[in-house]
């Protein structure tokens, strides 16, 4: 055997070795070790075959669905509308108050409430919402 047969034999054994050594120092890191490899092969299986599943359309629609969400952010960042959805989460958890208690309204209790500056401003709201709500719908339909 040559110089460089000796040498390529020792720089292959060596990784041999140095697994032996750590099986040696610590079995149930090496173990913990290869359960690991286990589950990241097993990951790589699962994305390699949902890699092989999506097509294109699959790639655009994921696209179109991301594009969409953006635009929904851009929306909810609005100042205005971070105000308005601020409002009406305050208000559903005043009116959500495990110790508030509610009896029926009738029509005169109705009737009652409008006279309530609160109810009247909240009515006021709602009223500007569905206003909203319609002209949206309106740039919808054209």
């Amino acid at each position: 055997m040559n110089a460089d047969d000796e040498a390529s034999k020792t720089a292959a054994d060596a990784p041999d070795d140095a697994l032996a050594a750590a099986i040696a120092e610590d079995p149930e890191a090496v173990a913990a070790f290869v359960q690991r490899l286990d589950d990241v092969n097993e990951l790589l299986d699962v994305l390699a075959l949902a890699t092989e599943a999506a097509d294109d359309e699959m790639v655009s629609s994921v696209a179109g669905t991301a594009g969409s969400l953006g635009e929904l952010a851009d929306e909810a960042a609005e100042p205005e509308t971070v105000r308005g959805a601020r409002t009406l989460l305050r208000a559903l958890g005043d009116a959500g108050d495990p110790d508030t208690t509610y009896r029926g309204v009738g029509s005169l209790g109705l009737l009652r409430a409008l006279r309530d500056p609160e109810v009247k401003r909240g009515l006021a709201f709602l009223v500007a919402l569905a206003r909203g709500i319609g002209r949206e719908l309106d740039r919808q339909d054209r």
